[in-house]
């Protein structure tokens, strides 16, 4: 196995790993009897925590390439996030 096949590897395991955390987090609607309640849990979902969750993960997401951008230059730091060094840029500058 070579490094790109294990980088892979980690990726998916760690998507999979995230992806049982948003099920858990879903699963109590399906426990919701009423429609309408169920609705309004959904919504709540959708509307407020959501939004702010994305705020939260692109806060974490500056903060590690600010971090690492004070080592590493804007190549070195996209080559180790597969990104491109645009997109580092743009993280760095919280966009």
């Amino acid at each position: 196995m070579n490094t790109t096949d294990d980088a892979e590897q980690q990726r998916a395991a760690l998507r999979a790993r995230m992806a049982e955390h948003l099920d858990a987090a879903l699963a109590p609607l399906a426990e919701i009897a009423d429609p309408v309640e169920r609705e309004r849990a959904a919504r709540i979902l959708a509307d407020d925590l959501l939004p702010d969750a994305v705020k939260r993960v692109k806060a974490v997401r500056g903060e590690v390439v600010r971090g690492m951008r004070q080592t590493k230059t804007l190549r070195e730091v996209g080559e180790q996030l597969d990104l491109s060094i645009a997109r580092v840029d743009q993280i760095a500058k919280g966009k």
